[in-house]
């Protein structure tokens, strides 16, 4: 288990001056964070630590929670959901009241489930499937997206470009992973595919750890689709980009979803990377106060360019800070009202938690649709957020 205890320098100059060389004690605020540190997610749990990192220095420096200094409690998943609940039982019998986790759903949902029944607030970190706020719980918050704003955010785009090209994208083709996260996404796509009068030419999942997708992107070759909608992590996504290529596979408008929205994602790909479009919870170029002073505290902290994972546990942390600053004690119960009472302006984004259709302690995030550009991640959609206008259609890729 790792701790992080950051106390401003200041504060400890004084406090030494008060008692002499006697050791200082500081009142802590504690929240426990459940983060994929090592194993297969823990390229993105760093990054998530950069962000809640930035976050807590901020806090702290701006004097704490009341007077009180933040700290975390961070203890490592695995990227693994055993790990996970366990992690969990430990942060309960040290009395940590306020629980920050996980990166992927597959282990976020059932650290909901178990917090709901030990009565713990958990703030959602990374995760992003439906389930975990539909049917939700009142212990459970989100305030990043969730597979249907994803989708909604998608199509909203596609249909934006459909009014200037009407008779250019009329159907679409699926390809997603198998974990909880890719096909929530892909079966919600599937709901808009039908909600907005567009056809599925073809729709494939694949395992986990498939290195070879030519077979498939051959098969969607042939259903000629005017737009790709895929889902995939990281690595995943870097081989279907390279075989789009190789085997010819060209529409209007390709998708990839999230392992485009990385920077690392340019620096594998090149300039097959240009064109291709994701769906954010935040970048560096959106229009919100504050965007452009976070982006250099992140860069600075990550020494590279960040992206919206950081600016998410950034987020994360601001909203748990938020809610223990009005919480009437530091009781589970009186947390979990004031996070039911948030009302916080970020320079990621608004965050109230509220409960509409079948969700419940979700943010109604407004999504970003990012465009790679000349090697570089735009922000295009929503119009009144984007930086840049989208360069459409997608040109074939013997015609680059």
């Amino acid at each position: 288990m790792r701790v992080v205890k950051k106390i401003s320098i200041g504060a400890l100059a004084l406090s030494l001056a008060a008692v002499g060389f006697s050791t200082p004690v500081f009142a802590q605020v504690k929240v426990g964070v459940i983060n994929s540190t090592s194993g297969a997610f823990s390229a993105f749990g760093q990054r998530y630590q950069t962000g809640m990192d930035v976050a807590l220095e901020e806090i702290n420096a701006a004097g704490g929670i009341n007077g009180e200094m933040l700290e975390l409690v961070v203890q490592d998943d695995r990227s693994e959901a055993q790990s996970a609940l366990a992690a969990v039982e430990s942060m309960k019998n040290q009395g940590i009241p306020l629980v920050i986790g996980s990166y992927a759903s597959s282990i976020t949902g059932p650290m909901a489930r178990l917090m709901t029944r030990q009565k713990m607030p958990l703030i959602v970190l990374g995760s992003a499937d439906d389930s975990i706020t539909n049917p939700g719980s009142p212990w459970v918050f989100r305030a990043k997206h969730n597979s249907t704003i994803v989708a909604n955010t998608y199509f909203d785009f596609f249909d934006s470009l459909r009014d200037k090209d009407p008779e250019g994208l009329k159907n679409v083709a699926i390809l997603h992973g198998n974990g909880a996260w890719p096909t929530s996404l892909a079966e919600e796509g599937k709901r808009q595919i039908e909600k907005r009068g567009y056809s599925l030419s073809a729709s494939q999942a694949y395992d986990q750890g498939t290195t070879d997708f030519r077979p498939i992107l051959n098969r969607f070759r042939s259903a000629n689709p005017d737009i790709l909608y895929i889902v995939s992590y990281a690595e995943d996504g870097v081989a279907i980009t390279r075989q789009m290529k190789e085997v010819g596979l060209n529409a209007k408008i390709i998708s990839l979803d999230t392992s485009s929205s990385l920077p690392s994602y340019i620096e594998q790909v090149g300039d097959l990377a240009d064109y291709v479009v994701s769906t954010v919870s935040w970048s560096k170029d959106v229009k919100y106060d504050g965007a452009a002073e976070l982006e250099e505290r992140l860069r600075a902290k990550a020494n590279g360019e960040p992206s919206f994972y950081e600016a998410e546990g950034y987020l994360a942390v601001r909203v748990a800070a938020d809610a223990l600053q009005r919480a009437k004690s530091k009781d589970p119960e009186d947390i979990r009202q004031a996070l039911a009472e948030t009302n916080l302006e970020t320079p990621v984004t608004s965050v109230t938690f509220e409960d509409w259709g079948p969700f419940k302690g979700q943010n109604p995030i407004r999504s970003l649709i990012l465009q790679i550009q000349d090697g570089k991640h735009v922000t295009v959609f929503p119009e009144d957020l984007a930086a840049k206008a989208p360069q459409y259609p997608t040109p074939a890729w013997d015609q680059r």
